[in-house]
């Protein structure tokens, strides 16, 4: 096979991803723990080579610029200047730095090779790197469990994207390298840019320059701009998604760009294991300092805890967070440079990333299981009230409950409340969007339907009818565990489903109807044209005539 071939290159590579991340799935793991490996398999096999590596490289510096714009969608800026976010990031920042620093200095005293000639400069290096969490993995995972907009899901991306400035900043110092003098006037491009941006988005029709607009607004008028003034190019892709997140047609914006996000990010993953190869000692390394992802966790579950959020928001926070980060490899890649560490630790921070995915992807998988066996424990940490994230006391005898309002939930709230002659409570855990729904005269409340508290604790005796209206399974299937566990179900469940294969899963959960609307959008559409004009087609009585078929099954 011609290695120098763009054909044979892509071939391989996907060939291998496909594989490793299909292997990866039927063990119960995440698909990204697989890309892993498939980086280490071409490295050890010797496949890689110079036009392989870069093709690499540059697909997973895409990935990465695509991400940062696709935060940006769901980010906005006011929430960055919660103290929650803020303060736990750096706080917990300079306790990392001090704590791992000192570890790797005791360790070198006692004689292990890799750490036995570790200045204090070195380990406060790699200590810096090895503070950071990383912004793929926790985005990735809460995607998989459908919690990108939940109260702890913002909570994490915000303390990431602290992390990020600040190693944004740490890199124009370390580099001696300050931006260009237009740098002065990036705050009025970017004014500029938000107002063309919006413009331009108006203007799209629903095909395919709603895609290409993204790739522009992320590399032209994000990363390319920044980058003309001496700022690094992702925080441009980051900004611009900010400068969009409060368009009309963000949604589509976001849901248009997902899957090019996802597919160019398998090109990170295989990117981190043609990093180096290791030998014994960086493994042993790598192995050694593995713990301290749980020293991470266990302070970021400390100083969330202290701030006005409840423990359950700061451990599923904090659980997501517990992790090695892609930018430790680009701090480390400065050290590097300066002369600050041997080529041997960048080896050993690729395996310690690669590591933490793997131990923290199914910890997170599990995560849900996990607070419930332990909830005794963790409901003792520093337990606040009033706080945005607390479970509701009381439904104020609601009779139907619609969980989940966005683009499916509001309209079926809305239908809801004009058919049906029964309280109805709409629940999310987005807590703008709830702020926006109650200023609109909307009964909904903030609330969890993950959170097994509000099925225990929660009086539902008025409940007649659950309607599960998020598009996400994961979510559905969460909620349906904890409906399961601590109710009698004396309600009826009614559950959106976008596919057969996961209909079935949801009967077999328990959800008592189950609507796939791709499967049945066309008879739909018959019925109700049918019903519009029936003498057209010769039908008298069309609500009589027109029977809607079960779809339950």
């Amino acid at each position: 096979m011609d290695l120098s071939n763009p054909f044979y290159l892509d071939a391989l590579w996907l060939s291998i991803a496909f594989v490793c991340g299909l292997l990866a799935k039927r063990i119960g793991l995440p698909p990204l723990v697989g890309f892993l490996l498939g980086g280490f398999i071409i490295n050890f096999t010797n496949l890689e080579n110079a036009n392989l590596n870069s093709a690499i490289q540059v697909m997973a510096d895409i990935g990465v610029m695509l991400l940062l714009f696709t935060i940006g969608l769901k980010l906005k800026l006011k929430s960055l200047f919660r103290p929650e976010i803020w303060g736990t990031a750096t706080i917990h920042m300079l306790t990392t730095v001090v704590l791992i620093s000192g570890l790797l200095l005791v360790l070198g005293t006692i004689g292990l090779s890799m750490f036995a000639d570790l200045s204090l400069e070195s380990a406060l290096m790699i200590s810096f790197a090895m503070s950071f969490s990383s912004t793929v993995f926790v985005v990735k995972t809460l995607e998989s469990r459908g919690e990108f907009t939940s109260f702890h899901g913002k909570i994490a991306i915000g303390i990431l994207i602290i992390q990020d400035i600040i190693a944004v900043l740490f890199i124009v110092f370390s580099e001696q390298k300050l931006p260009s003098l237009w740098v002065i006037t990036l705050p009025a491009v970017i004014w500029i840019l938000k107002i063309v941006l919006n413009k331009l988005l108006d203007m799209m029709d629903h095909g395919e320059m709603v895609p290409i607009f993204g790739f522009f607004a992320t590399f032209i008028a994000g990363a390319l701009s920044f980058d003309l003034v001496g700022l690094k190019p992702d925080l441009g892709a980051l900004v611009m998604g900010m400068l969009l997140v409060n368009h009309p047609r963000v949604d589509e914006l976001y849901d248009r760009m997902l899957e090019y996000k996802d597919f160019f990010l398998i090109a990170f993953f295989i990117n981190v294991g043609l990093i180096g190869l290791p030998n014994i000692a960086t493994v042993v390394a790598a192995l050694i300092l593995l713990p301290l992802i749980f020293v991470k966790g266990i302070l970021f579950l400390g100083i969330l805890s202290r701030f006005p959020v409840q423990p359950r928001t700061a451990y599923l926070g904090s659980l997501s967070l517990s992790n090695y980060s892609e930018f430790g490899l680009i701090v480390g890649v400065i050290g590097l440079s300066m002369g600050l560490i041997e080529d041997q630790w960048m080896v050993m921070l690729a395996l310690s990333m690669s590591f933490s995915f793997a131990l923290a992807a199914p910890l997170n998988n599990y995560s849900h299981i996990i607070y419930d066996k332990y909830k005794s424990f963790i409901l003792r940490i520093n337990k606040h009230h009033g706080t945005e994230d607390q479970t509701p006391i009381s439904i104020n005898g609601a009779e139907v409950l619609v969980i989940g309002l966005g683009s499916i939930g509001k309209p079926t709230y809305d239908t809801l409340k004009k058919n049906v002659d029964l309280k109805i409570l709409g629940l999310d855990y987005n807590t703008d969007n709830i702020n926006l729904l109650q200023s609109q005269n909307y009964n909904v409340l903030w609330a969890d339907a993950t959170d097994s508290d509000f099925w225990e604790k929660v009086d539902l005796s008025t409940v007649k009818a659950v309607f599960l209206s998020m598009s996400d399974f994961a979510s559905k299937e969460n909620i349906m565990n904890e409906i399961n566990k601590f109710t009698q179900k004396s309600f009826k469940v009614y559950s959106i489903a976008e596919y057969a294969d996961k209909k079935e899963e949801l009967i077999a959960l328990g959800v008592d109807f189950a609507f796939n609307a791709k499967e049945y959008v066309g008879e739909d559409f018959v019925e109700h044209s049918l019903e519009r004009h029936p003498e057209i087609f010769n039908i008298s009585n069309p609500s009589v005539d027109m029977k809607r078929k079960d779809k339950s099954v």
